[in-house]
């Protein structure tokens, strides 16, 4: 089931995770951090085997993704752009991960994901 199937603009509550999906998207979170931590490429950094994964989790990820960023700006930009079709920050932006984190996670609570 697609996470924005049905979406209603006034959904404001965010339905948890199963324990389970969060502790898998955890892991790849963490092991993508880890292994990708002094790359300075982005596009290396998502094409790690871990970022790949949490993606092949589909759109349920997305809520745990906004709520990282907004513990920290990593570059989750790309996994977003692609679960989502979105792309929520202004070319101005782009290159400012805290400003791009900042647009993502106002787009988030816009749709009741963040």
């Amino acid at each position: 089931m697609h996470l924005f199937a049905g979406h209603n603009a006034g959904m404001s509550t965010q339905i948890a995770p199963p324990p389970a999906f969060a502790r898998r998207f955890r892991a790849l979170a963490s092991e993508w951090q880890s292994a990708t931590r002094f790359l300075a490429s982005p596009s290396a950094a998502a094409a790690h085997p871990a970022y790949r994964s949490v993606i092949a989790l589909g759109p349920d990820a997305v809520p745990l993704i906004l709520a990282e960023l907004a513990d920290v700006p990593e570059p989750w930009f790309a996994a977003l752009r692609e679960l989502t079709g979105a792309d929520p920050v202004p070319p101005a932006d782009r290159g400012h991960p805290a400003d791009a984190a900042a647009h993502w996670l106002a787009w988030g609570r816009a749709r009741g994901l963040a």
